[in-house]
């Protein structure tokens, strides 16, 4: 059970109301997500995690196989339930393949040198080192810039943060997965 309630769009008032709108839009959705409606009790600064979320969705520098791997090393490393099963899927849609989807679920990457791509290997070192090391090496971030510019590698930086911003909010709020989803994780 969420520990906030989720916000219904009738109880906001009208600018309220336009970033549910704006949130339910960018995602082309029929309605806004619960954990997006647990966000809602502050209106505001969820319009501005959730602008920046949709930026690097929909118009990111990255190519899409490597945005949504990302997004599920990240969902991992945070063992979010609702992100790695909507983006698992859409990484699947976009390229990676299965046996990669599968290392980074069960915590192989480290194992899985011969099932990733060298891209791959290169996006779980550079998801680690921040997320576990709380460091990026020049070599890292230098291989990344090359591989994928440098709006690419300031995408995938703000990436990382974003969907670690996601997950903590997940963990600090807990809201449920929206109705008639299972997790995959």
């Amino acid at each position: 059970m969420a520990r906030v309630p989720y916000i219904d769009r009738e109880e906001l008032d009208a600018e309220g109301q336009e970033i549910y709108d704006r949130i339910r839009r960018d995602r082309n959705a029929d309605k806004v997500g619960l954990q997006f409606r647990a966000l809602l009790n502050s209106p505001k600064a969820a319009s501005y995690l959730t602008s920046m979320g949709a930026e690097l969705r929909f118009r990111s520098a990255l190519p899409e196989n490597l945005k949504e791997f990302a997004i599920i090393v990240v969902a991992r490393e945070w063992s979010s339930d609702i992100e790695w099963t909507a983006h698992a899927a859409l990484a699947a849609k976009a390229g990676v393949s299965a046996a990669s989807i599968e290392a980074v679920r069960t915590g192989g990457t480290s194992k899985a040198q011969t099932t990733l791509t060298a891209d791959e290997q290169l996006i779980v070192r550079f998801v680690h080192q921040l997320s576990r090391d709380k460091i990026l090496t020049d070599e890292v971030f230098f291989a990344a810039q090359k591989l994928l510019g440098t709006r690419g590698v300031v995408d995938l930086t703000l990436t990382c943060s974003y969907y670690t911003a996601i997950n903590m909010a997940q963990v600090a709020l807990k809201p449920e997965m929206d109705a008639g989803k299972s997790s995959t994780l």
